[in-house]
């Protein structure tokens, strides 16, 4: 069989239900692993890199709400579509809001079920696209760029951890994978790890790290224990088989002055240090950046082409830019969302820019509770978030949805979780 058609991991403890998958899945022209258990299914994902996993709720050694949840902090962006033969309502909402990608219910309809593999595929090809722009080459003709991408050149090859620093939004993410492209890992996974998702298990970290490039964003935040478990694994050489890449907005020293990171820690990563400067230290490239965004957001979001004048460009490159690149980008993708014109002007862009000043100004009343526990404090947040966006296009999901970088029929779902009624916004 091709190499080239998608491969789809199934995991299911039932033999029959597995093999019935497999013969109507490879009948399609899709490549299937088989896996019988969660321990089956993480050795299974370690070695391979699925397009799309079939994952069944009940099984003997770890419920399948579990092992999502495990998958999805190990790579956030796995396409994950979840069966099960006693499912609720409840459990569907919470399989979605851990980011399965569809619920599927058995017995199995097979013209359901390759409905929702052809979605998921779609999907992920979607993703796929959007990992190629992240691996393109660093945009901008500056001299900070273009000593940062000479810079990535030489140390992408070294065996070295590498240090990115730089404020919120500079395009730390964007230049780990840049750096991936150009290592000998490349062909390897890319596994990003935050606080919440890093495995305090000397085991499970250096099996995910082995033969792949291992993104820890943002390090500072990480646990007196995962601290110790990464300086442990890079003194002692278990993490020579992968590249290594941390990244943090705040200043190490001034945590180590804390007490709240390791010093032994900071030594061993800051060998290889790239500084990735904010937006408003290389504004003569926000021309290039627009045209690489409108590109994007045309071509992945199918939002209409839109163009700039010289004089929102100019008003663009006038900007304090406190959210630097990734504040530059939300902003023309409003403008490509909202507007009904073929051309951007300097009063489109000062209408943005207006509106935003007016939502921080309303929204005092907007604000998280910190008391909160950590699930609850998010569903907050994600209720006034989806809210604001669908006030902003007068409650049309599908623009809302392409505000928000979601799919129509995900935000849908997670719309009908939070109990918003768009009829009433």
């Amino acid at each position: 069989m091709s190499n080239d058609k998608p491969l789809i991991l199934v995991v299911d403890d039932e033999p029959d239900i597995r093999e019935l998958i497999k013969d109507i899945l490879e009948d399609e022209g899709y490549q299937v692993k088989l896996a019988g258990n969660g321990e089956e299914a993480r050795v299974a994902l370690a070695s391979q890199n699925p397009s799309l996993i079939l994952l069944d709720i009940w099984m003997p050694d770890i419920d399948g709400i579990s092992l999502l949840k495990e998958f999805k902090q190990q790579d956030s962006e796995l396409t994950i579509v979840m069966m099960s033969g006693h499912g609720t309502i409840e459990t569907a909402v919470e399989a979605t809001r851990l980011g399965a990608s569809d619920f599927i219910e058995k017995p199995l309809s097979m013209a359901k079920l390759l409905r929702s593999v052809e979605l998921a595929i779609e999907q992920h090809a979607k993703h796929l696209a959007t990992q190629s722009q992240l691996t393109q080459i660093p945009i901008g003709k500056s001299a900070q760029i273009n000593l940062l991408r000479d810079q990535s050149q030489r140390v992408a090859q070294h065996d070295m951890p590498i240090l990115l620093l730089g404020e919120g939004g500079t395009g730390k993410h964007f230049f780990a994978h840049y750096l991936y492209s150009l290592s000998k890992f490349a062909k390897g996974k890319f596994i990003e790890l935050s606080a919440d998702s890093f495995p305090v298990d000397s085991l499970k970290l250096t099996t995910l790290a082995n033969n792949n490039c291992l993104f820890i964003n943002d390090i500072a935040l990480l646990s007196h224990d995962a601290q110790a478990l990464l300086l442990h694994l890079l003194d002692s050489g278990k993490l020579k088989n992968c590249q290594l890449i941390c990244a943090t907005q705040h200043s190490l020293e001034k945590a180590i002055s804390e007490q709240t990171f390791s010093e032994g820690l900071l030594y061993q990563l800051n060998s290889i240090i790239l500084a990735i400067p904010a937006l408003r230290d290389h504004v003569e490239d926000i021309p290039e950046l627009v045209h690489f965004f409108v590109d994007q957001q045309t071509s992945q979001a199918d939002l209409p082409y839109r163009h700039f004048s010289v004089a929102a460009q100019n008003r663009l490159r006038n900007h304090a830019w406190p959210g630097n690149v990734l504040e530059l980008k939300n902003v023309i993708q409003r403008l490509l969302v909202l507007g009904d014109t073929e051309d951007i002007d300097v009063a489109d862009v000062e209408q943005v820019f207006d509106s935003v000043t007016d939502n921080l100004a309303q929204n005092s009343a907007d604000i998280i509770n910190y008391d909160l526990p950590l699930r609850e404090a998010r569903e907050q947040f994600e209720r006034i978030y989806l809210l604001k966006k669908l006030q902003e296009t007068d409650g049309n999901v599908g623009k809302a949805a392409k505000l928000a970088g979601m799919e129509r029929t995900h935000l849908y779902r997670k719309l009908r979780s939070l109990s918003i009624d768009t009829k009433q916004v």
